[in-house]
């Protein structure tokens, strides 16, 4: 990154305390940026709630195809850091807690319009939705395909969580 900015590695530590900050910032960003993205997504479309979430995921599989499989950053970065750096895993915490934040009001609407089960929460829904995505980005890259991302949508949106 300094190569690619023209910046001596000297010089690293005058932009960000430690490597540790400068993730942590990376990752606090990338999450904004998304959850924006999904904030206005879900404020212009005019689809019920099971459809912007099949709607949302189905872009966001897309993008994941035009950048070559590499599938979330946060993700990514949670796999090889696990849990050794504190900051970092509590700005990853604080992204996926917003994430749900949305997700969950979406789910509460699905289930207010009979479209999903109500035998389990919006926030359970949230967690088995959130898990499954993650594990489907796994097998991603594993697999090379984002066959499991479509398979993984759809099964959760028209089968486990339907009414």
């Amino acid at each position: 990154i300094l190569d690619r900015v023209n910046v001596p590695k000297g010089s690293f530590y005058n932009f960000f305390e430690s490597k540790e900050k400068f993730v942590s910032e990376i990752i606090e960003y990338y999450n904004l940026d998304l959850l924006e993205q999904i904030d206005t997504f879900i404020a212009n479309s005019k689809e019920n709630p099971v459809e912007k979430i099949k709607t949302a995921y189905g872009f966001a599989i897309k993008e994941i195809e035009k950048k070559g499989l590499k599938g979330c950053l946060v993700g990514n970065l949670a796999g090889e850091l696990g849990n050794s750096s504190t900051e970092c895993l509590e700005k990853m915490k604080k992204g996926v807690k917003l994430w749900k934040l949305r997700f969950n009001l979406l789910f509460e609407q699905a289930q207010e319009q009979d479209l999903l089960r109500k035998d389990l929460t919006p926030d359970e829904l949230s967690d088995i939705f959130w898990n499954a995505w993650q594990g489907s980005l796994l097998r991603m890259k594993f697999e090379g395909d984002t066959f499991q991302l479509y398979h993984t949508l759809n099964l959760l949106t028209d089968v486990l969580f339907k009414k």
